[in-house]
């Protein structure tokens, strides 16, 4: 729990509980909410980046106005909300005009990125898709295996005007070959395995395919120990920030190797 939410939990606890089943009942509500969703993005457990406002990393970005499809018809895994909100609104304002997915999922967020960018921005989104063999070429916990079924991949997306700016690309992140793709690119967003190995491995291939001046944003930082941990180690070689209020981390070139 972050010092903020620390404070307030201490201020209800006084105002409110006044018998011990009270209380104890106060600090199971804690320990598992009612809403399981609104845990996601207010628990802080892992990472040292302080966390800024979004218009304190890009100021002027608060006058950014976007376009949300089925903003409330999202995957349980994925963004929330807020989350797409926020990558949406830096893609627009940076004017990205080739962006990367690792992760498509359902394809949610490949296609507001396509409906927020203009008619020149080319989307690619990447999944394991219909022909993977069930093996990851690192060698991964069972806890960090759960790839998209290969019917749902990038379904958001299909048959939507936006599908002309989007290109589904299908491979093991850590062994896709990124020559194949027309880089570098001004964002790439990792959101696929966040296994400890796997997140290092897409942000080493983001650092050499990103143009001068691009940005890598992650997925689940503060949730997630392994991207947590890459993110945190990072810091010393790049700029980079948490994004107050999501689980999202950016990352700023250029990079020192």
């Amino acid at each position: 729990m972050s010092n903020g939410l620390a404070v307030d939990a201490a201020k209800k606890f006084f105002r409110e509980v006044k018998s011990p089943s009270a209380a104890a009942e106060f600090f199971w509500r804690l320990v598992v909410p009612v809403d399981p969703r609104l845990r996601k993005t207010r628990s802080w457990i892992w990472g040292k980046l302080p966390r800024l406002e979004l218009k304190q990393v890009f100021p002027g970005i608060e006058k950014t106005s976007i376009l949300m499809l089925d903003a409330y018809n999202r995957n349980s895994r994925g963004l929330e909300t807020e989350e797409l909100a926020a990558l949406l609104s830096m893609a627009k304002f940076l004017e990205t005009k080739k962006i990367f997915e690792i992760g498509t999922c359902d394809g949610g967020t490949a296609l507001n990125l396509a409906a927020n960018t203009s008619p020149e921005t080319q989307v690619f989104t990447l999944d394991l898709g219909p022909n993977w063999n069930g093996e990851f070429s690192i060698k991964t916990p069972a806890g960090f295996q759960y790839p998209t079924d290969a019917s749902l991949i990038g379904q958001r997306f299909h048959g939507t005007p936006y599908e002309k700016k989007i290109t589904q690309v299908f491979g093991d992140s850590a062994k896709f070959d990124w020559s194949t793709l027309p880089g570098p690119f001004d964002m790439v967003f990792i959101d696929g395995c966040h296994f400890y190995e796997y997140v290092v491995r897409d942000t080493e291939n983001a650092m050499k395919n990103l143009r001068p001046g691009g940005l890598v944003v992650w997925h689940d930082y503060g949730y997630v120990k392994g991207v947590s941990d890459v993110v945190d180690d990072l810091s010393s070689r790049m700029k980079v920030a948490a994004i107050a209020g999501t689980r999202l981390a950016v990352g700023f070139m250029p990079y020192v190797q």
